[in-house]
């Protein structure tokens, strides 16, 4: 039976679905996925966002993975589950109870600002309260991300999230993982981490800008024998890995 370590620190190159099958019942602490929002016909590079416009379509795709993304929840895990507001009308059907997390991004030389929504929600789908901070989020303008990726996640944003839905040491996964802000935003929380996409190309720069990051807290490391990270606190992340 597989256990959930052979998964953790590794970028999979792999459909969502395919690679959620394989994963054991209740292993991870948190899924925070950032999917296809398939209200535009939005390019990448494995292909077109199979939605196309349509919610019935959207859902007939992304239901599976839903479903699967609940089953290798931990009891009391949470899943967040990016979408874009086109589709709201259908939540209830979609997700049934759950909470709409809007965060508002805003970049320091921007004029205005713009909100993203976030499902948030337990396994049995209870809704996941807000946390009682601010939602305004300061990003980053991900510019040089934006030539590899139509619509990149700040890393900002994800740390929102990984901070406020999991504590030091559990296991992230981002089945949608992109160019990987979910899993560097992880990694600076002193999480654990899973990410898997479609394309090969977004996961190679998703290990490059987490091979950036273990390089630059090696140079702030303290206390090296112990083998613990001086930007967390925490053992070592483990080196990332990308398999096929």
């Amino acid at each position: 039976m597989a256990t959930i370590n052979r998964y953790v620190g590794k970028v999979f190159h792999a459909n969502a679905l395919d690679l959620l099958r394989t994963m054991p019942v209740e292993s991870v602490d948190a899924v925070i996925a950032d999917p296809m929002y398939g209200v535009k016909a939005l390019l990448y590079d494995w292909g077109t966002d199979p939605g196309d416009r349509d919610p019935r379509r959207h859902w007939a795709y992304h239901e599976p993975i839903y479903q699967e993304c609940r089953r290798v929840l931990k009891p009391g895990g949470i899943l967040a589950w990016a979408q874009g507001g086109k589709f709201f009308r259908h939540f209830g059907d979609w997700f049934g109870e759950h909470r709409v997390w809007t965060l508002t991004r805003f970049g320091e030389n921007a004029h205005t600002a713009v909100g993203n929504m976030w499902t948030v929600q337990t396994r049995d789908q209870k809704p996941i309260e807000f946390p009682h901070r601010d939602s305004l989020v300061i990003c980053t303008k991900p510019t040089e991300l934006k030539r590899h990726h139509p619509c990149p996640k700040p890393v900002e944003e994800m740390a929102f999230m990984v901070e406020a839905l999991t504590t030091p040491g559990q296991v992230v996964l981002d089945c949608f993982c992109g160019l990987g802000s979910t899993l560097v935003a992880a990694q600076q929380l002193g999480r654990l981490w899973i990410g898997c996409d479609l394309s090969r190309r977004y996961g190679r720069i998703a290990l490059s800008r987490l091979a950036a990051l273990q390089q630059a807290a090696a140079q702030e490391r303290q206390g090296s024998r112990t083998g613990r990270c001086g930007t967390c606190g925490n053992h070592a992340h483990i080196k990332p890995t990308f398999l096929l």
